[in-house]
């Protein structure tokens, strides 16, 4: 994995946390923390697919799973967030 790579899993993960933030409007954590957990999220998916995958795999699968960890962790964070 390279540079480009993480900054490609940084830039999924801005964008589905901005996204998140338009569609959870009210009931999200608030745009900021939206941004912030897809940024994570993003990150936590890519990473951890190129150090569980195979050296073959795609560009593509490493990127979808940036999007997944986003995803995932911005919908736990909500919940979470409410029952503290």
């Amino acid at each position: 994995m390279d540079i480009i790579n993480l900054i490609v899993f940084l830039v999924i993960g801005l964008a589905l946390g901005l996204l998140a933030g338009l569609i959870l409007k009210g009931t999200g954590l608030g745009f900021a923390c939206d941004v912030g957990a897809g940024v994570a999220g993003g990150a936590i998916g890519g990473i951890l697919m190129a150090f569980l995958g195979s050296a073959e795999q795609s560009d593509f699968v490493m990127y979808a799973a940036a999007a997944v960890g986003a995803t995932v962790v911005i919908m736990l964070a909500g919940p979470i967030k409410r029952h503290l």
